[in-house]
This record gives C-alpha cells, structure tokens and sequence, in this order.
C-alpha cells in the first residue's frame, strides 16, 4: 500500500443492495459503481450498526456503538442537537487524519448528531447543519439559474402515511420536473469536484467524503430518469403478504399505525413507487462515474483508496408493505452495500463474506493514514482486504433504539443465523440461508434449540464486553429462558 494515500468516501442514503447490479440486483443497474466494484472488493455482508441516519453516521465517525456516541435517534425527532453535551468528548476520525497531514473535505448531507455540521469535527468544504434542506439551499437555488432551469416540481403519486401530501414528512414518491443536473445529487457532485480541483494541484494528501442525500425518500426521480425501469418488471417481493404472524408488535404498529397508506397500497402501486426509488438511485450512479471520472482526468484513481457505501436499507414494501427503517431489523433494512477499492486496485473483482459493520471504515481509514484510534468498538477492514481467508468476526452486532416509537433492539449475525433481541416483546430467529426473505420466525422452533442458547450467550458476551447498559437485562433474559 502506497504511504498515505489519498482517501474517497461516497455515502448514499437509504440505499438498499437491490438497487446495484453489482450485488445481483434483477432490475436495477449501476454502471458506474459496477466498475468500481470491479477495480476493488466488495463486501456481501457488510451492516449498518444502526438502520437510522443519525445513530449510523455518528458511528462512522467515531468507530463506537451507538449507546457509546449518545446519538440514538435521528435529529430532529427525539433527539435535538445540544452542542454542550452531544459529542462531548468522543474522538472523530477527520482530527486524527489531520493530525496525519490529510486535508479532510466534505460534500453534502450531514445529520450526524454528535456536531452541529460537518465543520464542527474537523472537514472543510459544504454541509447543512443536522439533516438540512438542500432544496432551500441558496448555493442549490443559484445552481439552478446557473444551469437555466427552473426550480423542480413535484408530482406525487404515493404517500406512504396515507393522508395528505402536505403531512406526510416527505415519505412519499412520483417525480419532479426537470433534468438530472437540476437535482441536489448532481449539486452535490459538482461540490465534490470542486475540491477535487483544488486538492488535485496540492502536495498534502487528501480525504473526501461526498455524501448524497438520495436515494433517500421523498423518491423523486428528475423527469428525464422518471420512467428508467418499467414497473411491470419489478416482480412482488417473496414477502410481500406476510402477515407478520409470530414477529413484535411494533412490526405492525409501524406498517399499520405509522404507514397506512403503504400497507393498504396494492403491488402495482408499490412496484411504481419502486421503479421511481431505482431511477433515484440510477442518478446517484450517474454522480458517482462523474466523480471516478475527474479522479482519472487529473491522474488520482488508481492511487486513491475509493469508498463506496451507504448508511442503511430500505423496506420499500417487503414484510406486508413496510416502509422507511429502524424497528425492524430485516435484511433490506440493516445490510448495506460496501465497495472498497485499495490503492493499485489490489484484490480487484474479488468479494468478501466476512461479517463486517459501517463503521469498520473508521479505523480502516486511520490505518490507511498510518494512525489509529482508541478505545472504539469497531475493526480496521486491512486484514480482511488483503486476505479472503481472513476469518473475521464469528458474530456481529447492530443495535437499535426506537424510530418514531422507542424501543430497545439488538441484532446478532453469525455465518448462518440471525438473532433480533427485542425488548419486552418477542424476539426473533431466522435461518438466512434457507429463508432468505425471512418468512418465518424460528425462536420458538425446538429444532432451533441450540442455536436460539448459543446466540442467546454470544448476545450476552457482546453486551457486557461492550458497555451496553442494556447487559443486566440480557442476563436476565438468559437466566429466565
């Protein structure tokens, strides 16, 4: 590995696995994120420790679980941003890497809880202050009169709460008026390559992370991307009329009670509402090839280490029509596309089945600048790029504490088996290998007898070793078991 090398992030929002070719996607396709995971390694199990924004980026910055950083919700709805005490000294990696000499840009969506904006922990460049609203965004507005295009509008055609557009907190899809270089994506692009510009001329080496708010709901596609993919090629989720028999009850508090619109919407509605969040996510692509296209203009690509990853999944109707994330810990919601492409694009083509979580990248990131963080919780990815055999981690754990409805959550991944600890309700067990779609809950399977015992005390260990103020409980929990 080449000393120091400069480093890339691109971060998507909300962007689940089956929106990638890449990862086997049946009708989506990435061109441009294709390639990149051709030129490195991709990771097929990588999670999210948490499936919210906040909780999950605060965690990439920090290396640490949520209940260590103190962000557990998203700002903006239980949690509002207090510069006194959240973040209050937990150590980000952006200072370490300039400690290490790197220059530390920023593009894009921030809504990271534990600093006001990006600024507040060490990059240089454009960020919003919490989630922020780009579309309001003066630099955004003068984009659009710079381009000639007048401000997009929008033409819904589904709201997932059922009511009216106006109440509906943006959880909503059709498509907006306007080209592709009209939409914040792009903004944010040409944001990135800006500092690209500018960092390509210097000696010092550079991080860049660019973080795009798409394809994150509301899912408005512009008008020359809107009918991408035909709906009628998007087949119905093998879960989408599960009755969600045996799981918690916030699993249809959330569909029936948050959601309404989304668990009454037929498949034809769902699979336009899903070609529309595909077409979304084909204009992140398109940002993407147009970064990796400036990095091999100015002669930086193949010496650059090139992130691609994305905070967290999406429902987008599975499991009866659920919608959005957090409290339910299924597949589409908690595992996450990751890409990582080292410099010399070493290991090039290759795919790894190591269990590995978002903010692995943290410490990665610090050992790539020759420095390193302490006391986190997780694991530099070195070892598992360099080498596919490579054991890894046996277990691996994502938490979750409420998302519109609090709750206490932790989800445990071995090779095979999944584990979903639900606080006072009924927890969870499904076999990934021959019930992909999670179908069926197994907890109380006697054939799964010694599985449920063996996870049950893995679950135990990971809490009491990791700070977890929820470790009594768990004990408890295996003591009445």
């Amino acid at each position: 590995m080449k000393q120091k090398p400069n480093i890339l992030l691109i971060l998507t929002d909300q962007q689940a696995t089956h929106t990638l070719s890449t990862y086997g996607a049946p009708v989506a396709r990435s061109p441009q994120i294709d390639q990149l995971a051709a030129d490195g390694v991709r990771f097929d199990r990588a999670y999210t420790p948490c499936a919210l924004c906040t909780p999950a980026r605060a965690s990439l910055l920090t290396g640490l679980y949520p209940h260590n950083h103190g962000a557990l919700y998203n700002t903006g709805v239980y949690l509002r941003f207090d510069e006194q005490q959240t973040g209050e000294g937990l150590t980000a990696y952006p200072p370490l890497l300039k400690q290490a000499g790197y220059r530390t840009g920023y593009a894009g969506k921030w809504h990271a809880g534990i600093a006001h904006k990006a600024e507040d922990v060490g990059f240089e460049g454009f960020s919003l202050p919490d989630y922020g609203s780009i579309r309001t965004e003066t630099g955004y507005l003068q984009h659009l009169k710079e381009i000639g295009q007048a401000e997009p509008k929008r033409h819904i055609e589904f709201v997932a709460e059922g009511g009216p557009v106006e109440q509906s907190g943006g959880n909503i899809s059709g498509w907006i008026t306007g080209t592709v270089e009209s939409s914040p994506c792009h903004y944010i692009a040409d944001c990135a390559l800006e500092q690209l510009e500018t960092y390509s001329t210097g000696e010092e080496p550079w991080f860049l992370a660019v973080n795009f708010w798409e394809p994150h709901a509301p899912y408005l596609p512009s008008e020359d991307y809107k009918d991408r993919y035909d709906p009628k090629t998007i087949r119905e989720w093998a879960s989408f009329r599960d009755n969600l028999t045996n799981r918690p009850a916030l699993h249809r508090i959330l569909r029936d009670s948050i959601f309404p619109g989304a668990r009454d919407a037929s498949w034809e509605n769902w699979a336009l509402a899903i070609s529309r969040y595909y077409a979304q996510a084909a204009m992140v692509d398109f940002q993407v090839g147009r970064i990796l296209d400036s990095l091999k203009e100015h002669n930086l690509y193949e010496d650059c280490l090139i992130i691609f990853a994305s905070d967290h999944g999406e429902s987008i109707g599975v499991h009866g029509g659920a919608f959005d994330k957090g409290g339910m810990a299924y597949e589409e919601i908690y595992r996450i596309p990751m890409i990582v492409k080292q410099p010399g694009n070493q290991q090039a083509g290759e795919s790894r089945q190591s269990l590995v979580s978002l903010f692995d990248l943290a410490p990665t990131f610090c050992q790539c600048a020759d420095t390193s963080m302490d006391n986190i919780d997780a694991r530099s990815l070195w070892s598992v790029l360099e080498n596919g055999d490579s054991p890894g981690r046996d277990f691996l754990l994502s938490e979750d504490h409420g998302h519109r409805v609090p709750f206490g959550q932790r989800i445990l991944w071995g090779t095979r088996y999944k584990y979903v600890w639900n606080l006072s309700d009924t927890d969870e067990l499904y076999d990934l290998e021959d019930d992909p779609a999670e179908l069926e809950n197994r907890i109380n399977d006697p054939a799964l007898s010694t599985v449920r015992r063996e996870f049950r005390n893995q679950l135990h260990k990971e809490v009491s070793t990791n700070g977890d103020r929820l470790g009594p409980q768990v004990k408890q929990m295996l003591q009445e078991a």
